[in-house]
């Protein structure tokens, strides 16, 4: 392709860039071609190396190619408003190659809210047919922000207030949604590469790095949707422990269900580019069956004892670290009940359930849950507690009343008590 000579190229402004165009190198869909062959070619030329600002291989890896602030030669008559990325391929170009231009894009998009995405035959008139896609239709219907839900396509995926500043350490998370779980876009606009959304599962609304996100599938089997009911596991390749992994996932993290095979379950994760990725999970990590839905709703709290020894985390939701509100919610949801995701609304949904006068903080049984302010913890017997707390720095069994007298100097004295047995007649 035909582009600008040494003496051309120059700065690009963000403010001037208008078109993300998609390209293709036009070689044979069998061949290797590498993103040193481009450049090479490139230079033969005359040109200041590689035209592009990106080179997508066949193995979907995304190369660099001119820096994102140096005018391409990619697009002639273009290029001063661009940017250029080449799909390595003619026509049968890869998942992994999809997969990688979607994400090359929301990164791209998110630091250029106004541009458009085109193919190089969209702005130029040219015989060529380059990239061989209605490239713009194609990103219309794959990213993830153009739709009013999306899917949480990583592990775990950090939500904050706002967004946090570019060049700086985020700050504690409010939350953290997990894999699989639904988000509504509330604004497809980028800031600093985060957008608006809001989880559904708990109403929880803030600000989260769009490329956790994924497109939801139009053909997504809802009931075929199951959660993770231990602290965490791993998706691998096939039914063999010694397989490899696909993803580490944890309690309450959600996959489609395929099938059976031997004590494995088949599960299809969400990817990029709306790829479903076939893996395996030991069955027993998910819901067990309707017939032990009972029993499994009456002793809730078997749920929060498997996170035992997890570290504390403010504002986590995951086994890799949570907080004390998203050790209650996590329990009750692997059980099947759905309750909000921090202490005050907690309590005050789980009000009416609460002891009377005269037998608050004198008899606990499994299943009681006790407020403070600004604190949670779940009666697992008469005498212990499970809480995560910062004195232990992690997710632990204490003695009920030497918590209480250690709580005291920070949170007061304990402000409700929630009687196990006729909060399991609210939910």
């Amino acid at each position: 392709m035909k582009g600008n000579s040494r003496h051309d190229a120059g700065m690009l402004k963000p403010e001037d860039i208008r078109y993300l165009v998609v390209h293709c190198s036009d070689t044979p869909d069998d061949e290797g071609v590498s993103a040193a062959d481009i450049h090479a070619m490139h230079l033969g030329f005359g040109w200041n190396g590689a035209g592009y600002h990106a080179i997508i291989t066949r193995d979907g890896l995304c190369h660099a190619g001119r820096p994102i602030y140096w005018k391409g030669a990619h697009v002639r008559g273009r290029n001063h408003d661009s940017l250029g990325v080449c799909l390595i391929g003619r026509h049968l170009f890869t998942s992994a190659q999809f997969a990688a231009l979607e994400t090359l894009l929301l990164n791209w998009q998110g630091r250029y809210p106004k541009a458009e995405v085109v193919g190089h035959r969209d702005i130029q008139e040219t015989s060529k047919t380059c990239p061989n896609f209605d490239a713009g239709q194609w990103w219309q219907s794959h990213n993830p922000l153009a739709a009013q839900t999306a899917l949480i396509g990583v592990s775990c995926a950090p939500l904050y207030k706002a967004p946090p500043a570019l060049n700086s350490l985020p700050p504690a998370p409010e939350t953290e949604a997990l894999m699989g779980e639904l988000a509504e876009i509330q604004s497809p606009e980028q800031v600093s590469g985060f957008v608006e959304i809001l989880l559904t599962n708990d109403g929880y609304k803030g600000w989260m790095a769009a490329s956790c996100l994924c497109r939801t599938p139009d053909d997504l089997n809802h009931q075929n949707r199951q959660k993770i009911t231990v602290a965490t596991t791993i998706v691998t390749a096939a039914p063999d422990v010694k397989s490899a992994p696909l993803a580490s996932l944890s309690m309450g993290a959600i996959v489609t269900l395929e099938g059976k095979e031997g004590s494995y379950t088949e599960v299809s994760l969400i990817r990029r580019a709306g790829e479903q990725q076939i893996g395996y999970l030991p069955s027993h990590t998910l819901i067990p069956a309707i017939k032990d839905a009972e029993a499994r709703a009456a002793d809730w709290p078997a749920f929060g004892e498997k996170f035992l020894g997890v570290p504390y985390k403010w504002g986590g939701r995951s086994a890799a670290g949570l907080d004390c509100s998203a050790l209650l919610q996590l329990s009750l949801s692997a059980a099947g009940f759905q309750v909000p995701r921090d202490s005050t609304p907690q309590l005050a949904f789980m009000k009416p359930a609460a002891k009377t006068q005269d037998a608050r903080f004198k008899e606990y049984q499994r299943g009681d849950v006790l407020f403070w302010d600004g604190h949670v913890g779940i009666c697992v017997s008469s005498e212990l507690l499970l809480h995560a707390n910062a004195y232990h720095a992690s997710v632990a069994i204490e003695n009920i009343e030497q918590a209480i007298n250690r709580i005291k100097s920070h949170f007061g004295k304990p402000t409700e008590h929630i009687d196990g047995t006729l909060l399991l007649q609210l939910l």
